[in-house]
């Protein structure tokens, strides 16, 4: 409860931060909304379109897993899922909780198994978050080899975020013995200076969860291998949109850019447990675009890049958690075993 309030008054304070910069450079950031009425809205259009497919292709790590399990679910209900899990994990206090908790009653009620569904979810997780870091990382060493040309700002951050990286590689690779060892002396220590004793569940949590993490990738790297690349091109068609945005407003930059920002802010949102990233999604996005050249440009594409990406989205996921929630199913049939793989006729 305790790391809760603390997560909340940090996600309070970094929106509070972007509220002030705001107000600060209000005259720029009219100057660039300016920019709006010279809009081409043929490809605001098309972006909308790529992120409504990108989150189509985040779908497929859903159907992927559910045919190597013998169940089939039609592309509606997948591309429903997928929406929904996305947007309850970016809009409530622990968001990854909440779409875990989502996505295993949604799959129960079609009657799949609780292991299966908790396979399902974990591997999303799993693959997502691998995604995620492998974007990230491709956005250091952008600015690693852009900083070498230019300010060293960069290079120093890239160099920095490597090494908390690597550390998080480092520790996530020991025993477990040594994962609970080393979470009880920090829990030890920190109730020491608060001078409180809390329970130690959840570290049996974490670790439980690290183990069957590490227990997944070992027993299915090919199944993570191919999710995970899945979830590479969904995050890039997101990317890719946020590109047609900045070429609506008549700013032509690289992909690369595009997608070096698009990393910074996807481990950005990570830090804060406000509704859309409570603003801190679209202020990475305009520092990065800005440091890179991008120029006014930056503050409006952001924005309606977050407003496709995002907030018309909220409503979609809350019509398509209702109807997944509430409608009349059919229990899905797992088929049988055929030449080591499941197939299984569309159900519900």
């Amino acid at each position: 409860m305790g790391v809760h309030r603390w997560k909340l008054i940090t996600s309070i304070f970094i929106s509070l931060a972007v509220i002030v910069l705001a107000i600060a450079n209000r005259a720029w950031i009219a100057e660039a909304f300016s920019l709006l009425n010279d809009a081409k809205p043929g490809w605001l259009f098309a972006a909308f379109v790529l992120i409504a497919l990108s989150y189509l292709i985040s779908a497929q790590v859903f159907n992927i897993v559910l045919h190597s399990l013998g169940y089939r679910m039609n592309l509606l209900r997948l591309w429903a899922t997928a929406l929904t899990a996305i947007i309850i994990s970016q809009s409530v206090p622990a968001g990854g909780v909440g779409s875990y908790a989502f996505l295993m009653s949604n799959f129960n009620r079609r009657g799949i198994r609780a292991g299966e569904s908790a396979l399902i979810a974990s591997l999303e997780t799993l693959s997502y978050v691998v995604a995620m870091l492998l974007i990230f990382s491709f956005s250091l060493g952008y600015f690693a080899w852009h900083g070498l040309r230019a300010a060293g700002a960069s290079y120093l951050a890239a160099l920095i975020g490597l090494a908390v990286i690597g550390t998080a590689i480092f520790v996530l690779t020991r025993s477990e013995d040594t994962l609970r060892r080393w979470l009880s002396s920090v829990q030890d220590g920190l109730g020491r200076l608060f001078g409180q004793r809390w329970s130690s569940t959840w570290i049996d949590r974490i670790v439980a969860d690290l183990v069957r993490g590490r227990n997944l990738l070992i027993h299915r790297r090919r199944d993570v291998i191919l999710l995970v690349l899945v979830q590479l091109t969904a995050l890039s068609g997101h990317s890719l949109a946020m590109l047609l945005v900045l070429h609506a407003l008549g700013t032509d930059v690289t992909f690369a850019v595009v997608l070096s920002a698009f990393g910074v802010a996807l481990v950005t949102s990570t830090f804060n447990i406000l509704p859309g990233g409570g603003g801190t999604v679209e202020a990475a996005l305009v520092a990065v675009l800005s440091q890179m050249g991008v120029g006014p440009a930056a503050v409006p594409a952001a924005i309606i890049f977050r407003l496709f990406n995002y907030w018309l989205a909220t409503p979609i996921a809350a019509i398509c958690y209702h109807w997944l929630m509430h409608e009349p199913v059919t229990p899905l049939v797992q088929a049988k075993l055929s030449r080591g793989r499941r197939e299984a006729p569309s159900h519900d």
